[in-house]
């Protein structure tokens, strides 16, 4: 379980919080709000790649308020993918897995299984910057899940895509909510996981206005 406690988080003119909230393993949270409601913020506070100025963040009763990205149980897809240029397909998927100094055998392993499931194995040898904006979505979604997170945090993973990748897109969302994956899943679109979402949050102004 994922338990954030009286977050707050102050940049600039902008605060966060105080936020709270919950969920169980195996949701799929969904995070609605206008442009500059916090959304992305609270994801990069969940992940560890911001610090709280108070509050808490649990997971399984944990806590990784303080702890680096790198030691947290949580994988993160970002709005614009984030892929390591100067990588391959294979070796961005790889990343987290070698970091983790994980033997080469069961690195290739993992990826090939993720390379399947995401129909991208034709592509690992590629280098990211000539693949289509749905191919590079996949590939992230692969890289974020390749060392199974407990929590898997999406940061409008589907705005970029068109109509026709978006659909496809969603059904792989919806796939990996029935293995049990826990999701955040960020988004300003309320229909697109009208058909998964568990669990709903709506941020305005750095706080929460509604839940259900």
């Amino acid at each position: 379980m994922l338990k954030v406690d009286n977050l707050t988080y102050s940049t600039g003119d902008f605060r966060l919080g105080p936020v709270s909230f919950s969920i169980d393993n195996g949701d799929y949270l969904a995070v609605f709000g206008p442009s500059g409601a916090g959304k992305s913020m609270l994801l990069e506070l969940i992940a560890g790649l911001r610090f709280p100025n108070s509050g808490s963040i649990t997971v399984n009763s944990k806590n990784y308020t303080n702890i680096e990205a790198r030691h947290r149980p949580v994988g993160m897809l970002f709005q614009d993918y984030a892929l390591f240029p100067h990588m391959s397909v294979f070796e961005n998927i790889a990343y987290s897995l070698n970091l983790k100094k994980i033997n080469k055998e069961k690195v290739e392993k993992r990826v090939i299984e993720l390379s399947e499931y995401f129909s991208i194995d034709n592509l690992l040898k590629r280098e990211v910057d000539g693949l289509s904006g749905g191919e590079k979505q996949r590939v992230a979604l692969a890289r974020a899940i390749a060392y199974e997170p407990l929590v898997l945090l999406l940061d409008e993973p589907l705005s970029a895509l068109d109509d026709e990748l978006r659909e496809e897109a969603a059904g792989k969302l919806a796939s990996l909510k029935k293995t049990g994956q826990t999701i955040i899943h960020v988004t300003h679109n309320r229909s697109e996981v009208s058909g998964f979402a568990t669990k709903n949050i709506y941020l305005s102004n750095g706080i929460i206005v509604s839940s259900d």
